[in-house]
C-alpha cells in the first residue's frame, strides 16, 4: 500500500472515531473542587502557573491567568477561565463572560474573562 493512501486511511480513522477532538478531563463538579481551595486563599505558593491548563471542559481548554503588580505576591490575583475570546467564542463554548479587577502596575484595570458557567454562580473563578 501507497504511504499516502497508508495516511488518509489513518486521517480518517482519527476523524471518525473524535481522536482528534479534545477529551472532557473536567466535569463541573472538578472544577468547582478544583477552583474551591483559591477562593479568598493568600495561599500564593498553591497557585497554578500564570497559563497553566487546567484541563478541558466541555471540549474546551480550561486556562489559569496568575497576575501580580507592583507589590508581590500581595496583590496576586488568579483566574480560571476558558481559553476563549469574550464575544461569540464565548458563548458557543457556554461560558460567561465576567470583568474581573486585574493588577497593573500601582492601579487595577477590569478585564473581560470567559469563565465556565459551574465557576460563575459563587464567584469561584477569581482569587482571591
Amino acid at each position: 500500500m501507497k504511504p499516502t493512501v497508508l495516511f488518509t486511511l489513518l486521517v480518517a480513522i482519527v476523524v471518525a472515531t473524535g481522536m482528534g477532538r479534545y477529551r472532557d478531563s473536567l466535569s463541573d463538579g472538578d472544577l468547582v473542587k478544583y477552583a474551591r481551595p483559591f477562593h479568598g486563599s493568600h495561599d500564593w505558593a498553591s497557585f497554578p502557573k500564570d497559563g497553566a491548563v487546567v484541563g478541558t471542559h466541555k471540549s474546551t481548554k480550561v486556562v489559569a491567568t496568575v497576575r501580580c503588580s507592583d507589590l508581590c505576591p500581595q496583590y496576586t490575583r488568579l483566574v480560571i477561565h476558558y481559553d476563549a475570546k469574550p464575544g461569540a467564542e464565548c458563548r458557543a463554548a457556554g461560558g460567561r463572560e465576567v470583568q474581573v479587577p486585574m493588577p497593573i502596575a500601582i492601579a487595577v484595570r477590569n478585564e473581560t474573562f470567559c469563565v465556565p458557567a459551574a465557576l460563575e454562580k459563587d464567584r469561584l473563578y477569581a482569587a482571591p
